[in-house]
């Protein structure tokens, strides 16, 4: 009952007390607004005269009963289901179509997501010949795209759909940033990559992510934390076998880096594993810079043995990702891996003093233009030149002449793009990717 509905009963039972009393206190008698407001909300205090004969006229019960304490077998008298007038179901539809309204135009058109998807999907594919600067460059403005369109939809389904190509798309920059010598800018980056994931919650993305964040703890010189990020990364669901072999190659160089020969050793066993149907959307349907092929395994694993100054098993492990290279024909590996195995199997020629071996194998590396100079690279090449210098190679005029080569290498190197005091050459470390 409204406020205005409720004064004129009122003044209908007045006037009819009037009219049976002859009181003159009826006539015209009238309620303020706040009256009925403070009665309605429950104030159970007597009201002044004439009121309470009034309301007795209205309700057909005592004053004492309306004013008084209720029991349980009144409160369905007294306190009836509440009664809607059709302006308060207006007023509900109204704010009903109007929120409606402002929710559709928070909407965007699938084929603008899915343009988005492609965009992204395309410049993955394309990081693995495409210079890591020129793939940063695109990247970022995928990335921005993804973060207005989420401003503009709510829609769960798009919504769900644009953290994770910008999860993707933060994975794919972290990437850029470290092979550019940025590795702060880095982690920061794969860090917010992480949280796009959970968001979307995506295994795949995730165990990509903390795998990387594992590459970049050892890269940074904190092997422990890497074991800790990859059993991390391996817990996520709906990680494919690729994603796993990976997962245990970054394993093994972590462990390797701690000097654990054996946990080592097993993790690279478990790198080799037949790979099988288990597919992810990552690792798999995606692909490009997030595959892992079994050329990325062989090379990384040849860097753990390094690690462990196993140049037999270094050895074996460059050559046979070099072989695969270049049996391949489909142009899916990644152009980096084979500089990095070639510099891995320089390095493993060393060990056993095979001078011009290494010559040979660096020839092709040292030869790269300046874009391709990753970070990871960059690394490897540092440790082949300290152990040109070493004593072992002191007064061989070959020896020489390629550490100096490296340095005119490393001077020009692609994190230099990023200007000086970039560059971090960690020792003995490097980048799966």
């Amino acid at each position: 009952m409204t406020y205005s509905e409720f004064a004129e009963d009122y003044r209908l039972a007045a006037a009819v007390l009037f009219e049976r009393t002859n009181d003159p206190v009826y006539r015209g008698a009238v309620v303020a607004e706040n009256s009925f407001i403070r009665w309605k909300g429950g104030d159970v205090s007597m009201p002044r005269r004439p009121a309470p004969r009034i309301l007795e006229e209205m309700f057909k019960l005592t004053a004492a009963q309306l004013f008084g304490p209720c029991s349980d077998e009144q409160v369905p008298v007294l306190l009836p289901a509440p009664m809607l007038d059709e302006s308060d179901l207006r007023m509900t539809a109204r704010s009903a179509r109007a929120h409606a309204t402002d929710a559709a135009a928070q909407l965007l058109p699938d084929l603008t997501i899915e343009q988005l998807e492609d965009d992204l999907a395309r410049l993955v594919r394309a990081h693995t010949n495409t210079p890591p600067h020129t793939i940063y460059a695109q990247g970022k403005e995928v990335l921005a795209l993804a973060q207005e369109m989420l401003d503009r939809t709510q829609k769960l389904s798009q919504r769900g759909r644009l953290y994770l190509v910008a999860g993707e798309a933060a994975a794919l920059l972290g990437g850029c940033a470290f092979d550019l010598g940025a590795s702060s800018t880095a982690v920061e980056l794969l860090r917010a990559a992480a949280l796009y994931g959970q968001v979307a919650e995506h295994g795949p993305l995730q165990a990509y992510v903390y795998g990387y964040l594992a590459i970049l703890a050892y890269w940074n010189g904190n092997p422990t934390v890497a074991v800790r990020h990859v059993k991390h990364a391996d817990q996520f669901p709906g990680v494919g076998n690729a994603g796993k072999a990976r997962l245990a190659a970054i394993a093994a160089r972590a462990y390797a880096h701690l000097g654990r020969v054996e946990e080592t050793q097993q993790a690279i066993e478990s790198s080799l594993q037949d790979r099988g149907s288990r597919r992810d959307e990552i690792h798999d349907d995606l692909a490009g810079e997030f595959a892992f092929s079994p050329e990325r395994v062989a090379m990384s694993n040849s860097a753990s043995y390094l690690l462990l100054r196993d140049g037999t098993g270094a050895e074996t492990s460059a050559r046979q990702s070099l072989q695969l290279i270049t049996e391949n024909t489909t142009g899916a590996v990644p152009f980096i891996v084979g500089p990095q195995a070639s510099s891995d199997l320089a390095m493993a020629l060393l060990l056993r003093r095979d001078l011009d071996g290494a010559a040979e194998a660096l020839a092709p590396v040292l030869a790269l233009p300046r874009e391709w100079r990753g970070a990871g690279l960059v690394d490897r090449l540092g440790a082949v030149r300290r152990e040109l210098v070493s004593p072992d190679y002191r007064g061989a005029s070959t020896a020489g002449t390629l550490a100096e080569q490296i340095e005119d290498f490393t001077a020009v190197a692609a994190p230099r793009i990023l200007g000086p005091g970039t560059t971090r050459l960690a020792i003995d470390s490097g980048e799966v990717s």
